[in-house]
């Protein structure tokens, strides 16, 4: 039975998410700062009886109240953790005091700097960050920032060029110190990184996902994506205290909340759009919006496999079906607060049949119709199983009606949802005309003689478009993998006809 009563408002408040919770005295003091995979859970263990841990008992007898920060992963919620606790230094933590425990990421003070792991702070002229608490991701993504941005990874420059400059993952400053202007642009992008600025690593990185994507470089598509998200874990993030009964100053979501009926504003928005010409090459997209704003870690490409000829409803039902196993065997970072279909009352129905089979029915659904630009809902009972309950037992009754929201045409929630349906249907025209156009290329190598499957894929890898490759040398074509002079004199003899 718990023995703090007094603090069983503030538990049922909290979010079943990833985050930090803070502890308070009641004069407003900070007696303890912990991390959490599930806020609720984590701080609910409190409440009860602790034999054998009078600290425990201690710590509950002077909390006055809770606060906490819900953070997107548990990984962020360990980085944060770390950063505050260093900041406040609570009586009640004992780790993360000790800044000397923990590896920092060095960037060194030379004419062209070289990045690596370090736990002193021994260089005043060099840049440092961190510390980080997790070493192993650390290194991993220091490898990664070595493999995709040409820097230096030579302790001493060497007096001739290295490995790394002829396999491209360095630009040779050793040899050629002429290249110090891109050289600072490159380390100027990491520091961006690293110090909590610009997406543009990570932009950077997206850009070369949806690249391979596109070229049908599907692992090294996913080989990007692991990038971003093992990266993103460590950007520092700007989290603000904020308590149980804070409402956050987002209007067009607020709005949404309130005709929804939902308790919770609906930070997580993604929408689902389809793209097909007569069946061929179809693909859907899902893109994610956070607090109003593109969150593109979370965008998602399917190309369709089970649907064949023109059939948007089936189409639809497989990308969300695919969306929602993700969750449940871990593969997607969240679930979604609304999940919204570019489509009339015939899309939105046939999205709610996989909720309901997925056991997913308590999810908020709506669905954008283009003629009116009106925004459905369907008409349903709340069952008691939560969001996403594997044992929760699928409603078998009829499929309930659309229902107009009727939002105002000058709404602030109608232009954001507008927005995140037209950025969903970009990404879906992006990726269909992608794989056309690979398509394509593909045929026009298959004519070749002597381009077979293996020689196609280096191709495909190494060039963005026929012409790139077209405007290639004999010599650059015969030091690729596989290739040799006679077949890459065929190949621009047959472009060149084209």
């Amino acid at each position: 039975m718990s023995n703090f009563k007094h603090l069983q408002p503030y538990v049922e408040t909290l979010p079943y998410a990833p985050g930090v919770y803070f502890m308070k005295a009641a004069g407003g003091d900070i007696l303890y700062i912990g991390k959490a995979k599930s806020l609720r859970r984590r701080v609910r263990s409190y409440l009860g009886v602790h034999p054998g841990m009078p600290k425990i008992d201690i710590l509950m007898a002077k909390v006055a109240g809770i606060e906490y920060v819900e953070t997107p992963t548990e990984v962020d919620a360990l980085l944060l953790e770390a950063q505050l606790v260093r900041k406040y230094q609570p009586h009640y933590n004992k780790e993360l005091k000790d800044d000397k425990s923990f590896p920092l990421l060095k960037i060194t003070a030379e004419p062209f700097p070289r990045i690596h792991i370090t736990r002193n702070k021994n260089d005043k002229k060099a840049v440092y960050y961190g510390p980080y608490t997790d070493a192993k991701l650390l290194r991993e993504a220091v490898s990664l920032i070595d493999a995709l941005f040409p820097i230096r990874k030579c302790r001493r420059l060497p007096k001739t060029a290295c490995l790394y400059y002829h396999i491209g993952q360095c630009i040779a400053p050793c040899i050629m110190p002429e290249v110090k202007p891109k050289y600072d642009q490159l380390i100027s992008e990491v520091r961006g990184f690293l110090g909590g600025g610009k997406k543009s690593f990570i932009d950077y990185l997206t850009e070369r996902m949806n690249q391979a994507s596109e070229e049908l470089r599907f692992e090294d598509a996913q080989y990007y994506k692991e990038q971003i998200e093992a990266l993103s874990r460590l950007r520092k993030k700007r989290f603000l205290l904020r308590r149980q009964d804070a409402a956050a100053s987002l209007s067009a979501t607020l709005d949404l909340k309130r005709r929804l009926g939902m308790e919770k504003i609906p930070e997580k928005i993604v929408c689902f759009d389809v793209s097909n010409i007569q069946g061929d090459q179809a693909v859907a997209s899902k893109v994610s919006f956070y607090r109003e704003l593109a969150d593109k870690i979370d965008y998602r490409r399917y190309k369709i496999k089970t649907v064949a000829g023109i059939h948007d409803y089936a189409m639809i039902q497989e990308a969300l079906r695919r969306m929602l196993r993700g969750v449940k065997e871990g593969r997607e970072s969240f679930i979604p607060d609304v999940v919204m279909i570019d489509g009339g009352k015939g899309h939105l129905h046939a999205a709610y049949e996989i909720l309901r089979e997925e056991g997913f029915e308590n999810l908020k659904l709506i669905s954008i119709a283009k003629r009116f630009e009106t925004i459905y809902s369907v008409a349903r009972q709340e069952s008691s199983a939560g969001i996403g309950d594997r044992h929760a037992v699928p409603c078998l009754s009829p499929i309930p009606a659309a229902v107009d929201l009727e939002i105002p045409k000058d709404a602030p929630v109608l232009y954001l949802l507008q927005k995140i349906r037209d950025e969903a249907h970009r990404f879906a025209i992006a990726y269909h005309r992608g794989l056309k156009r690979k398509q394509l290329t593909r045929s026009l190598l298959d004519s070749i003689k002597g381009v077979g499957a293996q020689r196609k894929r280096v191709l495909l890898k190494h060039f963005d478009s026929l012409e790139s490759l077209a405007q290639s040398s004999a010599d650059e074509l015969a030091l690729l993998p596989g290739m040799n002079r006679a077949v890459a004199e065929k190949v621009l003899a047959f472009l060149g006809k084209k």
